[in-house]
Parts: C-alpha cells; sequence; structure tokens
C-alpha cells in the first residue's frame, strides 16, 4: 500500500508553517524595503547613527548629534553629544583648555541611558557646580569597563588634549564580567572584542536578526516581553533580578566563574589609570553603587565595596560608596520601585537625582 504524503496526512499543520514562513518572508521583505526607502527603521539601526565603533578604544557616541529618538526599552528620549563625541545637554564645541574640570567615566549608568542629559546625575551634578565655575564631562558610554576607562582616558590626555583636574569613575557591578569576557588588548593596544564576546550563542544571534529585520515580529517581541516584564513585576515586585552579571558579589559559583578573573583584570586596569593621572597631577575618585540583585541580597559588606575601597585606599584616591543610600531600614522592594526603572536594573529619575545630591556634597567637600 502506498503511503500518504506529509502534506496528505497533516494538511493544517503544513498549511500553517507554509502560512507562517510566507509570514516571516513577507516581514523581513517589507521591513528591508521600507528601510531602503527611508520609510522604516529598526531600533538597532536607529542607534547605529549615534553608537560608533572606535578605532581606539572600542566603541563612542557620534560628535556634534542631537537626536531624538533615542529609545531605552520603551523609553524614547533625545540624546545631544558635543565635540568629543559626550552626553551633553546640547551640541557644542568643547574647550580643551578649561581650567576647572570635572571629567566623569563609567558605563550605562554614567551615560544616562533612558533619560536626556539634564535628568541624568551627571547633568544635575554639572548645573550645580556651574555656579562655581566648575566644568563637567561625561565620557561615559553603555558597556564600558576599567580597560576602555584606561583606554580612553589615556587618549583624551595625550592624543586629544584634552584638560581637567579630576576623574570620577564609576565602577559598575557589570565591569568585573566585561573585564573577564568582552574586551581585550590588541597588538596596537587598541581595545578590541575579547574571543569570548565574539561568539554568541546561536538563538542571542537570530533574536538580534529578528528585531533588525522584521516589522510585525519584532513589534509583537516586544509586546510580548512588556506584558512578561510586568507580570513578573507585580509577581514579586520588581523584574529585573537574577542577572548573570550581578551575581560574583554574592554568589561563589559566579566568583569563581568570572568575579575572580574580572576584578583581577580590573585592578590591573585601573592601577595603570591611577599612575597615568598621577603623572598629570589629576585627582582620582572612585564611585560604587549596587544593582538590584545586591539591594534584595542585603550585600551591604559587598565584595564590589570592599575591594574598591582598599584599592581607593592603597592608590590615594577618593571613593565614595553609595552602598548605604539604597541599603537603608525601607523594604528592598520600596527601594526598588522608589529610585530605578520598572523591569530594569537602572536608575529612574529620582535615582539619578539622588545619586546626583551625594556626588554634589562630596566635591564640594
Amino acid at each position: 500500500m502506498k503511503r500518504q504524503s506529509v502534506i496528505k496526512r497533516y494538511p493544517k499543520t503544513v498549511l500553517c508553517l507554509v502560512t507562517l514562513i510566507l509570514i516571516v518572508f513577507i516581514d523581513i521583505v517589507a521591513a528591508n524595503f521600507l528601510s531602503a526607502i527611508g520609510l522604516y527603521q529598526a531600533q538597532f539601526k536607529i542607534e547605529r547613527l549615534y553608537r560608533v565603533q572606535h578605532d581606539v578604544y572600542h566603541h563612542s557616541l557620534a560628535p556634534n548629534i542631537s537626536h531624538s529618538d533615542a529609545k531605552w526599552g520603551t523609553i524614547g528620549y533625545r540624546v545631544n553629544t558635543n565635540s568629543l563625541g559626550f552626553k551633553d545637554g546640547l551640541a557644542r564645541q568643547v574647550d580643551l583648555n578649561h581650567p576647572n574640570r570635572i571629567l566623569f567615566i563609567g558605563d550605562s549608568f554614567t551615560e544616562g541611558v533612558g533619560f536626556e542629559y539634564d535628568e541624568t546625575f551627571v547633568g544635575i551634578v554639572a548645573k550645580d557646580l556651574e555656579k562655581e565655575h566648575v566644568d563637567v564631562l561625561n565620557a561615559a558610554v553603555s558597556s564600558y569597563s576599567p580597560i576602555i576607562y584606561l583606554r580612553k582616558v589615556e587618549h583624551l590626555i595625550q592624543d586629544v588634549k584634552l584638560q581637567f583636574r579630576h576623574l570620577v569613575v564609576l565602577i559598575d557591578i557589570s565591569d568585573i564580567y566585561d573585564e573577564a569576557r568582552a574586551y581585550t588588548f590588541d597588538n596596537s593596544r587598541h581595545v578590541v572584542d575579547a574571543d569570548t564576546a565574539k561568539s554568541k550563542e546561536w538563538d542571542e544571534k537570530m533574536k538580534n536578526f529578528i528585531t533588525n529585520n522584521t516589522i510585525v515580529i519584532s513589534t509583537i517581541r516586544v509586546w510580548f516581553r512588556k506584558i512578561k516584564k510586568s507580570g513578573e513585576a507585580k509577581k514579586k515586585g520588581f523584574e529585573g533580578l537574577n542577572q548573570h552579571k550581578a551575581k560574583w558579589t554574592f554568589d561563589d559559583d559566579a566568583f569563581n566563574d568570572y568575579g575572580k578573573a574580572g576584578l583581577q583584570s580590573a585592578e590591573r586596569h585601573m592601577s595603570a589609570l591611577a599612575s597615568l593621572l598621577k603623572q598629570h597631577g589629576i585627582e582620582l575618585t572612585v564611585v560604587v553603587y549596587p544593582w538590584p540583585d545586591q539591594i534584595l541580597q542585603n550585600d551591604m559588606q559587598s565584595k564590589q565595596v570592599v575591594f574598591w575601597e582598599n584599592w581607593a585606599q592603597a592608590h590615594h584616591a577618593g571613593f565614595i560608596n553609595l552602598f548605604p543610600e539604597f541599603m537603608s531600614n525601607e523594604k528592598a522592594e520600596d527601594v526598588l520601585d522608589r529610585f530605578f526603572i520598572v523591569g530594569d536594573v537602572h536608575w529612574n529619575k529620582a535615582g539619578h537625582q539622588g545619586v546626583a545630591e551625594h556626588i554634589v556634597s562630596y566635591l564640594k567637600k
């Protein structure tokens, strides 16, 4: 007896698969066609307009841009950069020789993703210190870590000839993972992707492809993620916990996996940075702060705090510990609701305002 074909045996299933494939194909073609004629741009491509690669220190922000379509999750905001490619209040030319300048550097927290410059803690500090004729610049960009702090500041001092008297480095919890896994120096001492960063998982590449090359499917994906985050947030008071990059301070497995190596790398690069600043008579202050995971773990005497406080003392650097400001007698869930973007590890406006107040108080002393 002749066996029936798959189509005849499972006509509905085959029809569904063919329809799904056809929808995906049409979605991809439509997205690329509309993008080519300027009627649609995926968020990834929008980000590429102002997030650029840098030959020396891996990546940066494009100089002198004013971009109104920046997004962080579902938050839309404007990004302005100055002539140095630093996030700023407006696109402007920076005087390299200002006699009384403080430079900030860090990662996405310090860049202030999701908010315009004036709403970020650096922008608030800049406005406050402007009354005392202090110029403040923000050299931070998302996904930086100590290897980039070192190389970028070195480039600014030696090649750009930027003058500043004080550097404030905000060392993020995730910097340790990035030091261990994300970046390395090439033979020219330029910061490049480490081998572990080059080999992303297949599913991550597929997610990125869908996000960047479809309209309907990427919209549905964002919609479902938003519903999922909202449900999880209601269920446990906050979403954005159990982050792998955050676990090294309180989880032995994570510390042994990447934390130990990451701290050693971060220490090496920060020590080189301290030596560079000392040669040029520039003050250094290190700032540490918790992620939501550290707050819920009540990780007050965190490895992050202890390590960098000891390091700062050994290198005669200033030290600001913001852990106590996020770990008061208030319930951890209430702190997260008050100071963090819903479903995210980053600060909201109130979080930026609180951080700014403590840093201003320290700098004025």
